[in-house]
């Protein structure tokens, strides 16, 4: 595709499009620079608008406009607090601002940094400063910086996010977790599982090389495509080596790893656990289990557009259970009980 519609750019930075428009502008950026400054200049355009007013004279205009500019080109976003942009007779801009003050973005800027947060029930779609791709799954964060250091590319993720990195020899990439791994690439596509409450980090390649660290022991492990590796949260720790568990590297389920990005949710011999889990972060609900023997049940089905009602239902008739929802808590137990 040759252009895109500035109204659909607007809809995605302001955190209002669907899974398949923001693919789609996922797509299209990364088709040619001229996509990529367009895409740079629009976003650039919308930070200015959103910070404080201050009202400059016309020649200072006209200069501001050109710092954004250079700014969409380098692909840097210029840091809050250094200019403020104000368009006075702009209706477009009035727009802008009020479509800010009516929807509540996904991301959070910050001094140095833009945080973007895909809450429980929800997915998010990221587009990094060096046009890679980022999907996020629900409840996770991604902490961007606003500008890339020159000889390393810096990320942290806490939960879950699909990665296709834009290759680069000599400007690699570091995703940290608050697990105590990091996962460095060059170039790549993966899937990196670290939520906070999961006791492993599972990373999934699916194409290139990456080398997986233990940050505590500086243990790296490289891994292949069609693997994956699954590290014990617990080593961070680990008093000595000897306590430390060997981090599994196994042929990887490419499918059931990274459904989710397909909006499929596969579970296939799942421990409950892990089944309420993923089940809270794709609804956006809170589930009691009054009855912890169903703890030790596992779980295999797979749900592509179902509500949480008709997933209920299908393990009330397949597992021998009950539940009753109210608001956003669900609640389960045995059957008879």
């Amino acid at each position: 595709m040759k252009s895109m519609d500035n109204k659909l750019l607007i809809r995605y930075i302001l955190g209002k499009a669907n899974q398949k428009e923001s693919e789609q502008i996922a797509e299209w950026i990364k088709e040619s620079p001229e996509n990529l400054e367009q895409f740079s200049f629009l976003k650039a355009q919308f930070t200015f608008s959103t910070m404080p007013n201050t009202i400059f004279q016309d020649r200072r205009k006209n200069f501001v406009y050109g710092m954004m500019r250079v700014a969409a080109i380098l692909l840097v976003p210029l840091i809050a607090g250094i200019i403020y942009l104000y368009f006075a007779n702009n209706k477009t801009n009035d727009k802008y601002l009020e479509a800010c003050r009516q929807t509540e973005l996904l991301q959070e800027q910050h001094q140095g940094s833009v945080t973007y947060i895909a809450n429980a029930g929800t997915k998010s779609l990221v587009v990094l400063p060096d046009s890679s791709i980022v999907r996020l799954n629900g409840e996770s964060k991604l902490i961007v910086p606003q500008r890339f250091a020159a000889d390393v590319r810096e990320l942290f993720l806490t939960g879950e996010g699909y990665f296709e990195v834009r290759h680069h020899d000599d400007w690699p990439m570091n995703v940290r977790t608050a697990n105590g791994v990091t996962v460095k690439v060059l170039g790549t596509t993966f899937n990196l599982s670290a939520y906070e409450n999961d006791e492993k980090v599972k990373v999934t390649l699916i194409e290139g090389s990456i080398v997986v660290k233990e940050d505590k022991s500086n243990h790296e492990h490289k891994i292949l495509p069609n693997q994956e590796i699954n590290i014990d949260v617990n080593n961070s720790n680990a008093r000595s080596a000897s306590d430390m568990k060997l981090p599994k590297i196994k042929h990887a389920d490419i499918y059931k790893n990274t459904g989710w990005v397909k909006g499929e949710l596969i579970f296939d011999n799942t421990p409950m656990t892990d089944v309420v889990k993923q089940l809270e972060r794709w609804y956006g609900v809170n589930i009691h289990v009054t009855d912890e023997d169903i703890m030790k049940y596992h779980f295999t089905a797979t749900f592509t557009t179902e509500s949480i009602t008709r997933v209920l239902e299908y393990m009330k008739f397949s597992s021998r259970l009950k539940y009753d929802i109210n608001g956003s808590d669900v609640y389960i137990q045995k059957a008879g009980s």
